[in-house]
């Protein structure tokens, strides 16, 4: 990551949906140092956001989530985007929203 990709943007992306993995850096290859659990009366915050590794989550009901999108949690540890609700990012992130493609139905 470089500096420049950082973008300061203080935001609530809200609770996890699913596990998610807590990393020290924006990549699927920074040590994961926490594994938080989906609770929805924790919501989490962010100083911002940069791009990173993009992640792909199948198992959202509403489909498949794609994002490059890591934000930089208030603690300074970092969390991929498709950990957060779809819907709840678009606002936040803009054109950087993750990518929903619904399921398709079984044959």
């Amino acid at each position: 990551m470089t500096a420049t990709s950082y973008r300061p943007a203080p935001s609530t992306p809200g609770p996890v949906w699913r596990d998610a993995n807590v990393r020290s850096g924006p990549s699927l290859d920074s040590p994961v140092v926490e594994l938080v659990l989906p609770d929805a009366a924790t919501s989490h915050t962010a100083e911002g956001w940069a791009l990173g590794d993009e992640v792909v989550e199948g198992e959202n009901p509403v489909g498949e989530i794609v994002s490059s999108v890591w934000f930089k949690l208030a603690d300074g540890r970092w969390c991929s985007a498709v950990n957060f609700d779809p819907t709840r990012l678009a606002p936040v992130l803009g054109d950087a929203a993750p990518l929903v493609r619904p399921h398709r139905p079984a044959h």
